[in-house]
């Protein structure tokens, strides 16, 4: 084995720190905390020497620069682009990366002067802020929909495929056109991916993961893999399809009633209902001419459905939605309205409330956890125990910022933990963030402090999923 750890701007500033959790990597496996965001592996094929190259140069331009939360770097973009893309461009799109993929952060105005300011370049709120509000509202009332192409996507199969996942995976397997959600966790019991299961088959299994990690996830199933057979374990095929699917996803009351008229079935007003197509459940339909595979979830906590599509169809497809949703009131929406929308729901995000330095346990994930099986980091998982717990704050915070993550929580002038995301609550009209605190300050009910623009302000935990947390409005029926 060879290990290797450079290309530090500070090496030598950077040295001492970087070598003790290399030598914990070396020697336990694992380092105490969580070292994705240095590992090569959160890059993928697709990068090249010029655009290491071109991206090192821009660096080093902003190493002295005071960084602000909403900073989007331009070099090397647009570099991986969804065939939507350039439609999502003409209506006003205002575009992150993730990943190398252009995805859309919000949709500002399409009549926008070129001296327009976007991005605050502060830490209070910039223009953007204005455009994201209007397109959460736009799904808790109506309908959003929402480009998720990014996403990481895998086919596992073959004779030992149940078998593996069920190992690889700490929640039970979904029956076939079902789903679930489900972590596999490091040697060490700490999370290492999130996936959502699509189980087609008897040994035929459809992964979806988040967008930024794709060669990271890849690396740990095909490793993963090869253990499993050199174990003893049947073969098992493994695929990275996530270039040749598109997704949209499309959420709000009115989805379904949008949905119903380009569906094409024999009985399109109940093709969509519970009975038909319950929550958590997938199915093959046909929207127009384009073959889906549809998925009955939603990151945002409403009705809604993850349209996985042929990439080569997307435009049609995207031009479809669009004009059967411009009949509801359908919004275009964007990852900063997302962010905002799934906290209110509690849903924990991979590389904010889940790493490899917090187990399953630790996020407030036991409902994803089957302890009746044996899973790969199980018993690490169980001796680990709660060293911090995953909470959700509604903040009394100032009227012209939010918090967006790592901002100290405190409780009697103490630090008790931190938040890990954070944002603005249409639902509660409040500033909202999601955390880990001290287990004996995780009880609902309990008053902190965050801080944010040098000042302590009153937060309190709240319920997992404060919003809807009988989530009648996901399973709600039509």
């Amino acid at each position: 084995n060879m290990w290797l750890a450079e290309g530090f701007s500070f090496g030598i500033t950077a040295a001492g720190g970087t070598g003790y959790y290399l030598a914990q990597m070396m020697v336990e496996g694992e380092a105490e905390i969580d070292m994705a965001s240095l590992d090569p592996k959160r890059y993928g094929g697709w990068m090249t020497t010029e655009y290491a190259a071109r991206k090192n140069e821009e660096c080093y331009e902003h190493v002295f620069v005071l960084h602000h939360p909403d900073e989007e770097r331009e070099a090397c973009r647009p570099l991986r682009t969804a065939p939507a893309y350039d439609r999502q461009k003409a209506l006003g799109a205002q575009f992150g990366q993730v990943n190398g993929w252009e995805r859309p952060n919000y949709y500002g105005p399409k009549d926008a002067p070129a001296s327009f300011d976007h991005d605050a370049r502060s830490f209070r709120r910039g223009a953007w802020w204005q455009y994201a509000e209007a397109e959460a509202r736009a799904i808790r009332e109506t309908a959003g929909l929402i480009d998720a192409t990014a996403f990481t996507k895998h086919i596992v199969r073959g004779p030992g495929a149940t078998a593996f996942l069920d190992w690889f995976t700490c929640n039970a397997l979904p029956k076939i056109g079902r789903i679930n959600l489900t972590y596999a966790l490091t040697p060490t019991g700490t999370t290492r991916t999130e996936y959502t299961i699509v189980r087609n088959g008897e040994n035929d299994y459809y992964l979806v993961s988040a967008g930024a990690w794709t060669a990271y996830d890849a690396d740990y199933l095909k490793k993963s893999i090869e253990d499993f057979i050199a174990n003893g374990g049947a073969h098992v095929d493994m695929h990275d399809v996530t270039t040749q699917w598109g997704v949209f996803a499309i959420a709000g009351p009115k989805s379904r009633d949008i949905l119903k008229e380009i569906i094409k079935d024999a009985e399109p007003d109940t093709a969509l209902s519970n009975k038909r197509f319950p929550w958590l459940s997938a199915r093959r339909i046909e929207l127009g001419m384009c073959p889906v595979n549809a998925i009955r979830v939603a990151y945002t906590g409403e009705l809604g459905w993850e349209l996985h599509h042929p990439i080569e169809m997307q435009r049609y497809l995207w031009d479809l939605l669009l004009a059967a949703g411009d009949r509801h009131g359908m919004k275009l929406v964007g990852a900063r309205a997302q962010n905002w929308l799934r906290q209110e729901k509690s849903y924990r995000a991979f590389g904010t409330e889940l790493g490899r330095d917090a187990t399953p346990a630790e996020a407030g994930l036991d409902r994803f956890i089957d302890l009746s099986k044996e899973f790969q980091g199980k018993q690490a998982m169980i001796d680990t125990g709660i060293r911090a717990k995953c909470v959700t704050v509604l903040i009394d915070g100032p009227k012209d910022t939010d918090p967006w993550g790592k901002e100290a929580l405190l409780s009697g002038g103490e630090k008790v933990g931190r938040l890990t995301s954070g944002g603005w609550s249409v639902a509660f009209g409040k500033q909202i963030g999601m955390g880990y605190v001290r287990p004996d300050l995780a009880a609902v009910g309990t008053k902190l402090k965050v801080r944010m623009l040098r000042q302590e302000w009153d937060a309190e935990v709240v319920e997992d999923s404060p919003f809807d947390p009988s989530n009648e409005r996901i399973r709600v029926n039509g």
